[in-house]
């Protein structure tokens, strides 16, 4: 009995796999495998009659295929799974785009075969040179344009003349190039593996921008450049599926290296936040697209400590919530010890403060406080002396006013009875109706200072210290 192969392949079912797919990835397979070969000029013709488009590849190359089974073979081994800088590893392409044509024919210098309604079968004509492929294909003139359109988006290497319809599409030198270790694909002889490889990659901008393998677009991408990585990508089988991993990587790369270009407006954009979610984010993209996205002034709200958050906000610093950055931000954020609490900053929980024993001039600006509330809010007020420097210069809760002669200094108490003293006596006391960010708070301030000017015309003698 003669044996048979293992397995079958049913076009009709395979055209059926194909058929919801843009006819664009038609010419995705067939340039792709133009350009992995050593060429110097592909030519790419296409025409629709009838809604039947002809479509033709042909090379330079001076091999052509190196194995005329590997048009009609599925997964055949090819030397390109182990060239990283090959796009081919499934071996799978043309026979996908065979599959939903009419008719087919590969012209090459080992032979030529033809694919119709008969079936497939070899004819006896060599190309002394390169290949031509040519493909009939069902479909409407949207389909056409579309193919057209996608062409234009093709990033021609460099060392290729590459013609459509015999108007030369030129090499486009990218904005911007540099280097990075991303995953790729390659086979040790025994099956595809991952691994990390040096690489260079391209910048574009463009008004729609695209994740490239080496010239050939994959995939639309949510990002401010248009990347082509100048080496195999991982891919599915169907050569459209990124993983989510991957992309972040590339796009922390690419933040990286273009970190200084991104302006305020856009830098929450989705594209930034997965980078900065990234383990390879340097510290310097992430510190400089914090203080872009939050400005100069910002700090952490430290939620057992609402005083420092008031008295942040009343700073200006912009207070940034824990809901504000994803679990992995506020990782790299601790990393690169980028953002400061507000308990840090404006620290005013001064029950373990170094308690110190005022001066005379002190003593005076206590009095000074406590006249004041006496007259103005009628209560009787404490007023304590700290040392501290990590925390703010002053605070008022509890009918006790705490001043910190570390952020006063020295100068602050020289004169008792200033502006300087009565703006601070009258900021503290306002937090006995609310906190900064409430009105009552501002009322109250603007109701003790016409007080106090009351009081400076018909009493000057309130104001005597001594």
């Amino acid at each position: 009995m003669e044996a048979k192969s293992w397995f079958e392949v049913d076009k009709d079912g395979l055209r059926q796999l194909q058929a919801g797919k843009p006819k664009h990835y038609l010419m995705r397979e067939l340039i792709q495998n133009a350009w992995d070969e050593e060429v110097k000029k592909v030519n790419i013709e296409l025409e629709l009659d009838n809604e039947i488009a002809k479509i033709s590849v042909e090379d330079d190359s001076k091999e052509g295929f190196k194995d005329l089974r590997d048009s009609y073979t599925l997964y055949k081994d090819t030397y390109k799974r182990k060239d990283p800088e090959k796009r081919g590893r499934f071996n799978l392409g043309e026979k996908q785009a065979f599959s939903i044509c009419e008719k087919a024919i590969v012209e090459t210098t080992k032979g030529s075969i033809i694919f119709d309604e008969q079936g497939r079968r070899e004819i006896p004509m060599k190309r002394r040179r390169g290949s031509k492929i040519t493909v009939w294909v069902k479909m409407n003139k949207e389909e056409f344009e579309e193919i057209r359109e996608m062409i234009d988006k093709y990033i021609v290497p460099k060392n290729i003349k590459f013609y459509v319809n015999g108007k030369r599409r030129t090499y486009l030198k990218p904005d911007k190039v540099f280097e990075a270790r991303l995953t790729t694909e390659l086979s040790d002889g025994q099956a595809m593996r991952r691994t990390m490889r040096k690489t260079k990659v391209e910048l574009y901008k463009n008004e729609i921008n695209y994740l490239y393998e080496m010239g050939i677009p994959v995939t639309k991408i949510d990002c401010e450049w248009s990347i082509n990585i100048c080496q195999k990508i991982p891919l599915g089988v169907d050569r459209e599926t990124i993983s989510q991993n991957y992309l972040r990587d590339v796009f922390s790369e690419v933040l990286n290296n273009t970190f200084d270009t991104i302006d305020e407006e856009h830098s929450s954009q989705g594209w930034i936040r997965e980078a900065m979610r990234d383990e390879r984010i340097s510290e310097k993209a992430f510190n400089t697209i914090i203080e872009k996205r939050y400005g100069s002034k910002v700090c952490v709200a430290d939620p057992f400590d609402a005083n420092s958050i008031d008295e942040a906000i009343s700073n200006g610093f912009r207070v940034i919530r824990g809901s504000e950055l994803s679990k992995e931000e506020w990782n790299n954020a601790r990393r690169f010890n980028s953002l400061d609490s507000s308990r840090k900053l404006f620290g005013s929980n001064f029950t373990y403060a170094k308690q110190v024993e005022p001066n005379k001039q002190q003593k005076l600006v206590a009095k000074y406080a406590i006249k004041i509330a006496k007259r103005l809010l009628n209560i009787d007020i404490d007023v304590n002396f700290v040392k501290e420097r990590d925390m703010v210069a002053a605070q008022y809760g509890n009918n006790t006013l705490t001043l910190n002669i570390a952020k006063l200094g020295k100068k602050f108490f020289e004169i008792p009875v200033s502006a300087a003293t009565t703006d601070l006596i009258l900021h503290e006391l306002g937090h006995h109706a609310g906190n900064h960010t409430e009105m009552e708070y501002h009322n109250l301030i603007t109701k003790m200072g016409g007080q106090l000017v009351i009081l400076a015309l018909n009493e000057p003698e309130f104001f005597n210290l001594q």
